[in-house]
């Protein structure tokens, strides 16, 4: 009688190659990928058609109720832990263009130019 061995899979076969696939993809998109810290506070940023421009490395977040949060500065401290130099505003959408008005005005005043409003495209 001849028995006919049927293995479930071969010795030769090994699931290491595909192992070392997924870690290099793994790597690739974590070296890749732009991780930024969530908002301090909540903020729904206005909507824009215009297209993103560059990054300012300082982000101001203003509430509707006109709440600021800087890192982990609230309120007026903000004002005393910016640098003068570019920033970058996301202020809520709900927030009145004349408190807008008001926080660009003093924040122009302590030398923030230029100031760039976060808005979120169609």
């Amino acid at each position: 009688m001849i028995r006919l061995q049927n293995p479930r899979h071969s010795p030769r076969d090994s699931i290491v190659p595909m192992i070392n696939v997924a870690f290099l993809l793994l790597i690739f998109f974590l070296m890749t990928a732009v991780l930024e810290p969530p908002d301090p506070v909540d903020a729904t940023p206005p909507v824009s058609e215009a297209e993103m421009g560059d990054t300012f490395p300082d982000v101001l977040v203003v509430t509707r109720e006109g709440e600021m949060a800087f890192g982990p500065y609230r309120g007026d401290a903000v004002f005393d832990a910016l640098s003068p130099g570019p920033l970058r505003l996301r202020a809520d959408a709900g927030l009145e263009a004349a408190q807008l008005a008001k926080l660009v005005g003093r924040l122009a005043e302590a030398g923030m130019a230029p100031i760039e409003l976060v808005t979120v495209p169609r």
